[in-house]
């Protein structure tokens, strides 16, 4: 690919490596407001171009549950006469995941659901099918879903966007060459020395009616996308309530039946265990142990 490229050409090239069985996530960086939104869905109308796949910003979500019943279908669903399950897109379909943050954010790399995402991620090639996906600052991302990015885009300024993609080399334990690229593009502010660095693209803004569909889709899926994740939140975090509050009955527990047998005691080393020592350790207020003790809590 030359130094400069279009939104056609490079879609045509992710639509060729995913023909030959090679998986392409893109991801999309830049300052809010800069156009990553405005870039992605111009390459996934490029995309359906190329692929004869349609495309449409229905195709964009705010949900990890929705991108992964768009990849594997409903859980427990039959494939049907097309070979599809319920709610599952068709071989070769793009998924434009516009906040990528409330996805794979590095810092909910324990999120058992996230984990799943990526595990997902690295099954579903067979599928063909194009992930992209808008993000502030890309290393935010967690670095198990980055290293599954081929292309890293980065958005300057409004109409222009950066093109990189992990280097193919067996001794590279950053294929992204981070703090060498950051080195490089201090010296020039520019990226074309970087050996990360494949092409550049002008790209058009939305139509009026483009950006009224996309701000209308928007409002409605993000809201629905924030109620789910601070749902599935609380469901967690009372999750691990109880098995901790359960962990302490039994260590109190456990200590009346060990306390009852001074050669123990003195084998051991151990005494009594009180409500204060308790709290103490958890951080806690000895009357929140006391509840919890009786199971009142």
């Amino acid at each position: 690919m030359s130094s400069f490229a279009n939104l056609d050409q490079f879609a045509q090239l992710i639509y060729d490596l995913l023909k030959s069985d090679r998986d392409n996530n893109v991801g999309v960086g830049g300052f809010t407001g800069e156009g990553k939104s405005t870039f992605l869905t111009g390459l996934f109308k490029s995309y359906a171009k190329a692929s004869s796949v349609p495309w449409n910003f229905h195709q964009m979500t705010w949900s990890r549950n929705e991108m992964l019943q768009w990849i594997d279908g409903e859980k427990g669903a039959k494939a049907n006469s097309n070979g599809l399950k319920k709610g599952q897109l068709s071989e070769y379909s793009g998924i434009l995941c516009d906040e990528l943050w409330l996805l794979f954010y590095k810092r909910n790399w324990y999120d058992e659901g996230q984990i799943d995402a990526i595990g997902t991620l690295n099954m579903c090639r067979d599928r063909h099918l194009l992930i992209g996906g808008c993000v502030p600052n890309f290393w935010d991302l967690d670095s198990a879903f980055t290293s599954r990015i081929r292309f890293y885009v980065y958005i300057p300024f409004r109409g222009t966007a950066w093109i990189f993609e992990q280097e193919n080399n067996p001794f590279a334990s950053d294929p992204w060459n981070k703090n060498y690229n950051k080195k490089i593009f201090r010296k020039n502010r520019k990226p074309y020395k970087i050996p990360n660095f494949i092409c550049e693209i002008q790209y058009p803004d939305w139509t009026p009616d483009e950006k009224i569909e996309y701000y209308k889709i928007r409002n409605k899926k993000r809201l629905l996308a924030f109620d789910q994740n601070t749902s599935e939140k609380k469901e967690r975090y009372s999750s691990i309530k109880r098995q901790r509050d359960e962990l302490i009955r039994m260590m109190f527990n456990d200590n009346q039946q060990l306390i009852k047998y001074p050669e123990l005691i003195k084998e051991l080393e151990i005494g009594k265990l009180t409500n204060k020592a308790v709290s103490e350790i958890l951080g806690l207020s000895q009357e929140a142990i006391r509840k919890i003790r009786l199971n009142i809590r």
